[in-house]
């Protein structure tokens, strides 16, 4: 494991997660297979830097799969909680953006960013994942995009119905930024998987809740128009979370020929 920053717990600024992070718990875990994968990317045993780690969604498998994580989240209510996720496993917690971990020397075989591109500065965090990586690391940007099921088109109708700036998701060029930033000039590789889970009532609330055009956007009386549609929807059209997690990596020092896409795994 790296040594720890000098400051191991940081100062964050006042973030909306601090009030949503017991909504996070709620989130399906993503697709062993992808989490191998990403494993197998990172090469055995090796470091890995999970960077807005949240409640430790990945951090916690993939220490399970024996690698040494480190999980950077600038939320200290999220932190607590991937604390709580990871107890007794190889996991430091450490209170930080992505673009300033703080961090010494940590040779990483895999520096990843899942689920948060949208929320930091892509060549910031980038350089800090350059930074980061071992001379062979992989960079990594895991972003999910909602299948066409009735259920995730009447979700996606009523976020941009409550904020539309739902209508669009976060453009590729933040993760190739990301990538290039980190391991440097190459085409980066993409793979895919789909993630289902059926939830139940409050667990698709709080999702709902933790979605970025949800609880962090919305104001109280918006927030709960939106989730009493949500609480409609489900009893409508069943309430199977279904989400495509498409895996952007590129490996330092070394360029990609070309994008290599899979169909999406079951």
């Amino acid at each position: 494991m790296p040594e720890p920053p000098s400051q191991h717990v940081r100062t964050a600024p006042p973030r909306v997660f601090e009030r949503l992070a017991e909504d996070y718990r709620a989130r399906p875990p993503y697709p062993p297979a992808l989490v191998q994968r990403l494993s197998e990317l990172a090469g055995e045993a090796r470091p890995v830097v999970d960077l807005g780690a949240g409640t430790g969604l990945l951090a916690a498998p993939l220490a399970r799969l024996g690698h040494p994580v480190v999980a950077v989240e600038p939320a200290r209510a999220m932190l607590a909680i991937c604390a709580e996720a990871c107890a007794g496993l190889d996991v430091m917690p450490v209170l930080a953006p992505a673009e300033a971990t703080g961090l010494g020397a940590v040779e990483a075989g895999l520096v990843l960013l899942a689920d948060a591109i949208h929320w930091v500065r892509p060549d910031a965090a980038g350089a800090e994942a350059r930074r980061l990586l071992a001379a062979s690391g992989v960079a990594a940007v895991l972003a999910p995009e909602p299948l066409d099921t009735p259920l995730m088109r009447g979700l996606q109708a009523l976020l941009v119905s409550a904020n539309p700036k739902a209508r669009s998701l976060p453009p590729a060029s933040r993760a190739r930024q990301f990538l290039v930033m980190a391991a440097g000039p190459g085409r980066p590789e993409e793979e895919s998987w789909e993630q289902r889970s059926v939830l139940g009532p409050e667990a698709l609330r709080s999702v709902v809740r933790s979605l970025s055009y949800g609880g962090p956007a919305l104001g109280p009386a918006g927030l709960e128009r939106l989730l009493t549609g949500v609480d409609t929807l489900g009893e409508r059209e069943g309430r199977e979370w279904a989400r495509v997690l498409r895996l952007r990596w590129l490996r330092l020092g070394r360029r990609s020929r070309r994008t290599r896409k899979r169909p999406p795994r079951r």
